[in-house]
This record gives structure tokens, sequence and C-alpha cells, in this order.
């Protein structure tokens, strides 16, 4: 089988380590613009791996697509935030098979797209963009498929990572992962932003991580009144089950580096991409007709940060 020629649009963490992962049996394409730009072009993409060596790539950089630059598969990793910036530049593109990478509440926006396939896909990795550089944790796992239900694609997404050594899981009802998963994460980014980033503050709350918990399990029940399967399988009855352990693996993960490189390090770096989550899950919430308790009191403590206000 040919190499794929892949377009990954986003050098920040998650893009970065994508291109690096999936570089095996593919031709990459890194669009980038300004600074970042200029710093692949002239220095490669670098990036520390916090549990591995650095590691120096040199792939094609470019600044703009073009409509005739055709690609096999180009991964779209922007913040959710961006995306309705990016859409109209994809849509004037030939190129068929589209992957929206990272955090997404509103899958349903982008889902159908005139004469695209699209994915959806959730990349594992983690950490911070510096200049010049990236410092990360990657663990070469990725859930990807369609929103419908529907194998078609399964080989096509089995094509695109043969070489490589990501773990990959095909799921075909991302729009429900990813909304579960978003709803996993903002009750984190609020304990993120209640101590301005310094988790370790809260690694001996047992009261606050349970309370998380129970934030978590709030927006759960918010998806599945609507219809939505909770993802992955089993992830419901864990939180509710295993509340306690959970909370104390979030408590550990709070008490080390983890957190910050998992957590806090994007909560902070992209607020505009988690106001816009949020509002997208009170939307949710509104629909569903259900109250949140403790969701709403772990976001009214964010009520003197300016991002929220």
């Amino acid at each position: 089988m040919k190499k794929m020629k892949i377009l990954i649009i986003g050098a920040g963490v998650l893009g970065s380590n994508l291109a690096h992962s999936i570089k095996k049996g593919n031709y990459i394409t890194i669009l980038a613009r300004n600074k970042t730009y200029e710093n692949l072009k002239n220095n490669g993409l670098i990036i520390k791996h916090k549990l591995g060596r650095k590691t120096i790539d040199h792939f094609k950089v470019i600044n703009k697509l073009e409509e005739n630059d055709i690609y096999d598969v180009i991964f779209i990793v922007s913040r959710f935030s961006s995306l309705d910036s990016i859409t109209p530049i994809i849509e004037s593109n030939k190129s068929k098979n589209i992957v929206f990478v990272g955090n997404n509440m509103n899958a349903e926006k982008y889902m159908n797209l005139k004469d695209k396939n699209v994915l959806f896909a959730f990349f594992m990795a983690a950490g911070k963009k510096y200049d010049g550089y990236i410092d990360s944790i990657c663990l070469n796992k990725i859930e990807i498929g369609r929103t419908d239900g529907k194998d078609i694609s399964n080989e096509f997404i089995k094509s695109i990572f043969k070489d490589t050594k990501i773990k990959l899981i095909i799921d075909n009802k991302m729009n429900d992962y990813l909304k579960t998963h978003a709803c996993a994460v903002l009750p984190l980014v609020f304990a993120s932003y209640k101590v301005n980033e310094n988790l370790k503050l809260l690694k001996n709350d047992k009261k606050y991580s349970l309370k998380i918990m129970d934030a978590i399990i709030e927006g759960y029940d918010v998806l599945k009144k609507l219809g939505y399967e909770i993802l992955p399988k089993g992830e419901y009855e864990n939180c509710v089950n295993k509340k306690k352990m959970c909370a104390f693996i979030y408590r550990f993960m709070f008490s080390n580096f983890i957190g910050k490189m998992c957590i806090s390090d994007h909560a902070m770096s992209a607020k505009d991409e988690f106001i816009l989550l949020e509002n997208e899950f009170e939307k949710l919430k509104k629909k569903a007709k259900i109250e949140t308790k403790v969701y709403d009191e772990l976001k009214m403590t964010l009520l003197n940060d300016v991002a929220f206000k």
C-alpha cells in the first residue's frame, strides 16, 4: 500500500506529537503560521518527551492551504474555539478526508461538511508549547471514527496508522465520546482555575476531589437524558461505583507533574476553548432540563476569574 500524504493543521502539543507519532509510513506536511512556521522551517519539530528522549523531526511546512493542495487526509488539530475560522479553508480545499482532533462539544456542527468524509479523533498527548519546542507526555493512543455508527471508514482509518506505533481504537460514535470527554474535563479545568493552576494545593483535599467526581457524574446524567451514550463503555459505572478511587487518582495527579502537564497547562493556556466548551454544555443542560448543583458550585468559584465573568 502506498504511503499516505497527510496534512496536519496545527503545531501545538497535540499536532506536534501526532506528526511525530504518525510519520512512519506516511508523508507528513504541517501547516503553521508566524513564529511557529519559522521555527519549524529553520529548526525542525523539537519535542522534549517527559518519559523519553528529545526528538527532532524535519517535515515539509506550509503556511497556507490552496484549493488544489490535495492530501489523502487532513488532520485539524486546533482548539475547539478555532474551528469556525478553519472550516471555510477546509471546505474550499479539494481533499476529501478530514479528521477533527481534540476537544469538541458540538461535533454536529462539523460532521456534514459538503463533499467531505468527516471523522473525529482524540489523541492522547499533553504538555505545553514553548518558543521553539514542545514539552510533553504522549501515550501514542488515538480514539478515532465516524459519528453515525457506521464502520465504512474502518479500513481507511487502519491504513493511516498501519506502520505506526500508535494504539488505534476505532469508535464510530465519536460525538458521544467527545461529549463524554468534555464533561469529564470541565470540572478538572475548574479546579485548575480555582487554585490558579497550582493543583498541588488540592492534593490532600478529599472533599473537593469527590465534588469533582459528582460534577462529572452530573454531566454524564445530562448526556444520558439527551440519549447520548457515555463512552468508553463502563465509564459511567466506574465513576459511580468507584467514585472514591477515581477521586484518589485525581488527587495523585494533582500532587505531581502529571496534573500540571495533563490538566493545568492546557487549562491555563486555552481559556477561550474551555469557555466555549462550557457554553455548549450549558445548552445541553438547558435542553435536558436537569439541575447540576455540584457542577454549578464548582463553576461559581470562578466568578472572580475574568475568563468566566
